[in-house]
């Protein structure tokens, strides 16, 4: 999970290629309620 440029909070699927030093994005979603909930709580601990 993370933020996009104008401060949404997304799910991202990704892949790190550690030789290229390469991030590839599957895919990128608005996260549901559950899921904004859930990492607002991990980040105000």
């Amino acid at each position: 999970m993370g933020f996009s440029a104008s401060l949404r909070i997304l799910v991202v699927c990704h892949c790190y290629r550690r030789q290229d030093e390469i991030i590839r994005i599957f895919s990128a979603r608005k996260a549901i309620k559950s899921e904004h909930a859930d990492y607002t709580r991990r980040w105000r601990k």
